[in-house]
């Protein structure tokens, strides 16, 4: 399996499983007093921000494409032919994924809980990588 196959294999699980604590009807104050179930939908929210950005580096590579860093990595996208809305979405996940990495003791419960919520482009990310990986 290549490692890209394996990137798009552990996105599809990580969403699968935030798919499954958002059905659980998880609340702000859920994530304050739980510190597992904060830490369980923290990471799995930082993996699947960490994946995008891989799957994206490694696209821009193989393109030939340059980046400086995660944000234009993902901006590399349009470059390759990737709706231009689903670029803009996509390219906040560097910087939700710098807040949850560094700025831990900032993280806002809400705005975790509309992450949860907007899943959405980072699924239709993956079904446009699978579908031009042939995966």
């Amino acid at each position: 399996m290549s490692l890209l196959a394996q990137r798009l294999s552990e996105l599809r699980k990580y969403l699968d499983h935030l798919h499954r604590l958002r059905a659980r009807g998880i609340r702000a104050g859920d994530l304050r007093q739980d510190l597992s179930l904060r830490n369980d939908v923290l990471h799995s929210l930082l993996m699947v921000a960490q994946m995008v950005i891989d799957v994206a580096g490694e696209l821009s590579v193989s393109a030939g494409l340059a980046f400086a860093d995660y944000r234009e990595a993902v901006e590399n996208l349009r470059e390759l032919g990737f709706p231009k809305p689903l670029v803009e979405q996509l390219a906040r996940l560097p910087g939700f994924r710098n807040v949850v990495v560094h700025g831990y003791l900032r993280v806002d419960e809400e705005r975790v809980l509309r992450a949860l919520d907007e899943l959405e482009p980072v699924e239709e990310f993956l079904a446009l990588v699978a579908r031009r990986a042939g995966a």
